[in-house]
């Protein structure tokens, strides 16, 4: 009987220290997704044209800021880096 007790409780704490890593995987991903959103609005907002410039007076920029997604390495989400700052706004 205490055979059985002793693998229950293993099999349970392997399959507790298994669902922590998968949610400490997605919660990565998540943070990484919303850093990625907000890398992506600050680009979109500044190649924006200010409202009330003609089309004849606004000269383009040299060049548009191009959005390039970051990587989502493996050790990005096994690892958890520590994250890193997302500069403001103009």
């Amino acid at each position: 009987m205490n055979k059985g007790k002793g693998q229950v409780m293993l099999e349970t704490s392997l399959v507790f220290v298994c669902m922590v890593l998968l949610l400490a995987g997605i919660i990565n991903i998540w943070l990484w997704a919303n850093k990625q959103i907000v890398e992506r609005q600050m680009r979109y907002n500044s190649g924006r044209v200010d409202a009330g410039i003609s089309s004849d007076t606004y000269q383009l920029k040299d060049h548009w800021p191009v959005y390039e997604p970051g990587g989502l390495t493996e050790d990005m989400v096994l690892k958890s880096p520590t994250p890193e700052p997302v500069p403001a706004g103009d």
